[in-house]
C-alpha cells in the first residue's frame, strides 16, 4: 500500500500508560497460565492436513467460509519456547509470497506456496532475550523487527536472503538460522524496546510506539528514517501527549 499523508491515531496520556502497564501484567499472567496448562508443550501442535470450514470450524479454529490450507507449529519453525505473537508478509518481485512470523524468541520465515502450503525457510533469533511482544513490518523488501525485550532496538533483515534458500537435494541450504550479528543489514539502537512498529512505505519511515528505556521519548512516537536501510537515522520523537500505544498510516 502507498500513502500520501500520514495520520497518527494513538492512544495516549500518562493515565493510559499506567492502564497499559496493568493490562500488560494481566496478559503476562494469562500467558503464564497457558504455559502451566501445557499449551506450549513439546509435540502439542503437530503438522495438520487441510481442513474445510464446516459449521463455523476449520479444525479447532473458528471460520466463516475460509478453509485452513495448511498449519505449521512454532516448534517446527525452530522456536524453543514454541510461542508466537504476530505475523507480516512480503511479496518478492517475481511474485513469491513470504511470511515473517513473530515468536517469543525470534522471527521465523516461511514461504506461502500457490496452493496454500507453508514451507519453513529459517529464523532470526531475538536480538537480546525472549518477550511476549514482537512486531514486524516490511518496506522495500527489508523487514523491520521490534520487541518489548530490553535492549532489542530495531532489527533490519533483508527478506531477499530467503530467495536463495534450497531445502531439497544435495545442494540443500536450509532451513537457516540467521546470525544476529552477521546477517542483519543493520541494528538500530536509538530506542531500547518498543510495543509496536508502524510503517509508512511511501515516506520510507518506521514509527516505533510504546518505546522504553534509553530514550527521552517517554513512550511517545519514535521516528526512524529507513530510506537507507543500512544507515538508519531518527528525525526525532513526538512525546507531547505522553505514551502512544499504536498508530496508523493512512490517506
Amino acid at each position: 500500500m502507498r500513502f500520501s499523508t500520514l495520520a497518527l491515531l494513538g492512544l495516549v496520556s500518562t493515565g493510559f500508560a499506567s492502564e497499559m502497564e496493568r493490562l500488560m501484567e494481566m496478559k503476562t499472567a494469562e500467558r503464564q497460565a497457558m504455559r502451566s496448562r501445557g499449551d506450549f508443550a513439546k509435540g502439542k501442535h503437530a503438522r495438520r492436513e487441510k481442513e474445510k470450514c464446516r459449521n463455523g470450524k476449520a479444525g479447532e479454529y473458528a471460520c466463516d467460509n475460509v478453509d485452513m490450507l495448511d498449519f505449521i507449529s512454532h516448534e517446527e519453525m525452530g522456536s524453543t519456547t514454541r510461542e508466537g505473537n504476530d505475523v507480516w508478509g512480503w511479496t518478492s518481485p517475481d511474485g513469491r509470497e513470504f511470511g515473517a512470523v513473530g515468536q517469543t524468541d525470534g522471527t521465523a520465515f516461511i514461504e506461502v506456496r500457490p496452493n496454500g502450503e507453508l514451507t519453513y525457510l529459517g529464523r532470526l533469533p531475538t536480538q537480546t532475550m525472549s518477550s511476549l511482544w514482537r512486531d514486524m513490518k516490511v518496506i522495500d523488501g527489508y523487514c523491520y523487527i521490534g520487541s518489548e525485550a530490553p535492549g532489542h532496538g530495531l532489527q533490519v533483515f533483508d527478506m531477499r536472503k530467503l530467495l536463495s534458500i534450497k531445502l531439497n537435494g544435495r545442494d540443500a541450504s536450509g532451513p537457516v538460522t540467521f546470525n544476529t550479528a552477521m546477517d542483519l543489514t543493520a541494528w538500530f539502537r536509538g530506542f531500547d524496546s518498543s510495543r509496536n512498529i508502524v510503517a509508512h512505505e511511501a515516506a520510507k519511515m518506521i514509527y516505533a510506539v510504546g518505546t522504553r528505556r534509553r530514550t527521552t521519548c517517554q513512550g511517545g512516537l519514535f521516528m526512524v528514517d529507513v530510506s537507507d536501510p543500512s544507515n538508519l537515522t531518527s528525525p526525532g520523537c513526538a512525546n507531547q501527549d505522553g505514551y502512544v500505544h499504536d498508530a496508523q498510516c493512512s490517506l
